[in-house]
Order: structure tokens, then sequence, then C-alpha cells
């Protein structure tokens, strides 16, 4: 009665897990289940056969199960506690290696004994059992079997321990889950039963019930600590940022205090919760900038009241073996008082660009009017230099408004770096013929870097040539491609034969901020700064005795042909 009881539990049991196989942990507890099935049927058979040779292949089917479900407990406790990397293929192919050798070793044995070295019958009743001696393989195969139950028993007790109420359920109904047949199992080894009377598969019973209760009541199909144990190492408690944890439902899984204030409550109380239930404003947020469950980035605005609030929003995939989506790890930064000082500097920048050059031009139109009045020759020369001045401060703002607006682009082509600075150099040896520009590069240089780099490089240059007060100015550039670590770069050297730049130019830029006492007057090398950065490169300027060198390096890329 009770076999019949774990088979008739067992089998609804597992197709509700492999139904619900995209969650994790179901898939390899569906195949236990079907295994338990499985190995009642067998008992069943055994138990109803007439004769030795029915009873014989009843009990081999039984083993059929019985291989299955010491498999699958290992696989479904490696994902259920969040060890799904070591779910992979090579795993799967080495635990069936014992399960088909023992089968070889069952159907087959006949031939060797290796197996079963005696067999009988025993009857009770209107019912019969297999009574028979063990050989080597049933032993190793049992050694084998416990082994496993050892390691997902301590994993298993290991979640018990770091885990909270919810979950701490659903631990402590898999231990009476797998300790119940294996109890029965030992019963049946030591010779407490009845001989053929095989108590592991009246444990099984009680594990089938085990299982309904914890899936029914502790959900232990609809929220597992996969996900939880998956993302625990990498969030911080202390951490000012928020973290949220969410399954591959987007139901809350576990977060840390620093979310606690957006969620309005303590994180316990709103595990197991759909996002879009517990913080509605992020799960719309996401949804809208989705881009198919990969890593994505966006930005959450938060408005209380009159208050608004912006996030920084980044969302990392979970996976668990071959690649399945488990769950999401979702970080939210506060950004407000970074974006807020974006907004104000925008604005100003705007307001100074446009009033500049309106104003810029007035002066230029009246002087420009002015100079047919004067006749005086020293007030012609001021007026000259007058207009000289707000030419260059006209030039220099358009430059840099061009700069500025590169460095918002994000461009990220690949270009050949030694075609464009050979067109760079052609058009600045026609604007500056006293300057001697020699350019040493005789191969392609693709960098992964786009055409914004260019205008950095430009600044470069142009600042070269238009502070060389030396009777000979010359330039020289050299393009290289070298090896760095596991990565290749293009190397770009800019020498020249001018006076150097002042310290007080460069200690800024090395540093990245200004003082009171350090302002860099060269706003064209910060921009030229600020572009290389962006694009993953590194500048360095080099004082020598005659002159400067600035080495620019950039991530190389292959060729799109």
């Amino acid at each position: 009665m009770l076999i019949a009881v774990a088979g008739g539990l067992s089998a609804p049991l597992s197709v509700i897990a492999l139904r619900n196989r995209d969650i994790g942990g179901a898939l390899p507890l569906g195949v236990l289940l079907s295994g338990v099935t499985l190995w009642a049927t067998g008992k069943v058979g055994e138990l109803v056969s007439s004769g030795l040779s029915t009873a014989v292949f009843w009990a081999n089917v039984q083993y059929g199960g019985v291989v299955v479900v010491i498999a699958m407990w290992l696989l479904f406790v490696l994902v259920y506690t969040g060890r799904s990397t070591w779910v992979t293929r090579r795993t799967v192919v080495l635990l069936s290696v014992e399960p088909s050798l023992v089968l070889f070793a069952i159907w087959t044995n006949g031939s060797h004994g290796l197996f079963r070295t005696s067999m009988g019958l025993v009857s009770y009743g209107s019912l019969s059992g297999l009574t028979s001696t063990p050989g080597p393989v049933f032993w190793i195969h049992s050694a084998y079997s416990y082994l496993l139950l050892l390691v997902g028993t301590v994993l298993i007790l290991r979640l018990l321990i770091r885990s909270d109420h919810l979950f701490r359920s659903q631990a402590i109904g898999l231990l009476v889950a797998v300790f119940s047949p294996w109890i029965g199992n030992g019963v049946f080894l030591l010779g407490a039963a009845p001989p053929a009377l095989d108590t592991t598969i009246i444990g099984f019973s009680i594990t089938g019930t085990v299982l309904v209760v914890i899936t029914v009541r502790h959900r232990l199909l609809d929220i597992v600590p996969m996900v939880r144990e998956v993302a625990r190492d990498e969030l911080i408690e202390s951490m000012t940022d928020a973290v949220l944890v969410v399954d591959q439902r987007d139901r809350l899984v576990d977060g840390n205090p620093a979310a606690e204030s957006l969620l309005g409550g303590e994180i316990r109380e709103v595990v197991g919760r759909p996002l879009d239930d517990a913080f509605p404003a992020l799960a719309d947020v996401i949804d809208g900038a989705s881009n198919g469950g990969g890593t994505l980035q966006t930005e959450l605005e938060r408005r209380e009241e009159s208050a608004v609030q912006y996030y920084d929003v980044r969302v990392s995939p979970i996976q668990r073996g071959f690649g399945t989506l488990t769950g999401r790890l979702i970080s939210l930064r506060d950004v407000t008082d970074q974006r807020q000082r974006e907004q104000q500097l925008a604005v100003l920048n705007r307001l100074l660009r446009h009033n500049f050059r309106n104003e810029a031009t007035t002066i230029q139109g009246n002087a420009s009017l002015l100079r047919a009045d004067v006749t005086d020759p020293d007030a012609r020369r001021r007026l000259e230099t007058i207009e000289r001045t707000i030419e260059t401060m006209i030039e220099r703002n358009e430059r840099f408004s061009h700069l500025t607006d590169r460095l918002k682009e994000s461009d990220g082509d690949v270009v050949d770096l030694a075609a464009e600075i050979e067109e760079l150099v052609a058009s600045k040896r026609r604007r500056h013929p006293e300057v001697a520009i020699t350019l040493d590069c005789t191969e392609s240089a693709w960098v992964d870097a786009g055409e914004v780099v260019v205008s950095a490089l430009d600044e470069l240059l142009t600042n070269s040539i238009k502070h060389n007060d030396t009777e000979r100015p010359r330039v020289t550039i050299s393009i290289t491609s070298e090896a760095q670590g596991e990565s290749d770069a293009v190397r770009l050297r800019l020498r020249d034969n001018g006076p150097g730049i002042p310290d007080h130019e460069i200690e800024p830029i090395d540093k990245g901020t200004e003082t009171p006492l350090e302002h860099a007057s060269g706003v064209g090398l910060w921009l030229a700064t600020w572009i290389v950065r962006k694009v993953n490169g590194s500048l360095a300027f080099t004082e020598t005795d005659d002159g400067t060198t600035v080495t620019v390096q950039l991530p190389a890329s292959q060729s799109p042909v």
C-alpha cells in the first residue's frame, strides 16, 4: 500500500515540476520524481510476480529509477543552492557514467554475478519478493550513492543555516524528504526489515508527501533560493547603492539595506512580491529599456511631492547551468546631484556660447565701422589689435564648441588612424607652410575609437604649431602598433621643438582637477584629454631638452574589410 502511495504521489509531482522546468531546479526535480515513480512501479511489479524470472525483471526495472534518483538529487541540490555554474554538460556526462555501468551490470548479471551472486523468492501471503546476496558492484553502487547523498545534504544544511524563514522552511522540508528514504534504505541494508521488503521505497512515500507540502505551502518551485545564492557574494550589505535581486519571473528575491528606503519597508516584507507591485516605477523603466534579457543601463526619475530624485539603473542577468536565465541583479545609484550639476552646466554653457558669439560679433562689427572714422595711427593700431583679438576669440569659441559637441558623441566606429592623420597633416602643411611637419607611418593603424578622436589629435597638433616660436618650427608624428598584455594598442607620438608646456598647464590635467592656484588656460588640452580617455585611451606629456612629446595610446582594432 505505501509503495503504491509513493508512486501515486511522485507521478503528478513530476508532471508539475517538468511543466515548470523554466524555474531553477524544477527540471532535475521532475526527473528525480519520475525516477521515484519508476522505482515504485518496479517494486509493485516485483511483489505481484509469480515466478523468479519475472521478479528479477521488475527488480532490474527498479534500478532504472534508483540510479536516476541519485544523480538527479545531486543536480537538483546544486541548482537549488546556487551552484549552477557546476551544472555543465561535462557534469551531466560524468554523473551518467556510474548509472550506465550499474544498469549494464544489472541486466547482464546472469553472465557474471557481479551485482547479485544468488537469488530467490520469499512469499508474503499473496505477494512475493526477490531476495539476493549482493555482489561487489552492488556495494560500490551503494557507497557511491551515499557519497552523492552526503554532498547534497551538506549543501542543504549550509542553506538551512544561512537562509531566512521562507527558504529555511523549504530546506527543512527537503532534508526530511531526502533522509526519509535513506533511513529506510539503511534499515533494509542492516537486515532490520523482513527479507525482500525494501523499506527504502516506503521512505520515498514520505518524501512524496513532504514535497507536496513544501510545494503547496512553501512555494518550492515558485521562489527558489538559488537566485539569492548566486547573487549573495555580489551583495555588500554596507553599499550605499540600492541593490535588488529578482528571479526570472521578476519576483523580488533579495536586496540590501540601501534598497529598503526605496521600497518603503524591510526586504523580508517584500520578498516574493512581483517587482511591478513592490516598485512599479522601476519595473516600468526596466521594461521600457529592455534589450532581451541582457545587461542594460537606464535612468529612473522618481518624484516625491516637489522633490525629484535621479537614479542610474543597471541590470545584469544571473545565469545558471547551460546559460538558462535565472534572475537579474539590479543596482540603483543616486545621481541626483550629478544630474543637477550637468543640467546647470548645460544651461550655462549654452547661454555663454550663444551670448559670447552675439556679443563678440557686435564688437567686431562696430570695430569695422569705427575704422572708417579713425585717422590717428596709434588709434588705428589699437583698433586693429582689438579686431585681431576678437577674431581669435570667435575662432577659439567655434573650435571649442566643435570639440565639446564631439565629446558628447558616442562615436565608436573603427577608423584607420594612419589615414586620418595623413589627411590632417596635409591640411596643416597647407595652412602652416613655415612649419616642418613629418609623418612616420608606413602601415594602416586601425583603432576602435571613431572619428571623434581625430578632433582631439587635431587640437594637439594645433597646439604644437601655434605655441612654437622657434626660428625653424618642426613637428614629428609617428604611429606604431604595439602589444599590450592580452590586447593590442596603437601608439601615436607627437614631438615638437617648441618651448614646452608649462608645469602649471600639465599638472591640473594629470591630476584631473583644477584648484584656485592651478588653472589650465589650455582648454584645448583638457578637451583632447577628455576625448582620448572617453574612447578608453591614455594621454601623457613628456618634456625633453628640445621640446615636448605627447604620447597617445588607443585600443587597436581589426580592419573592417
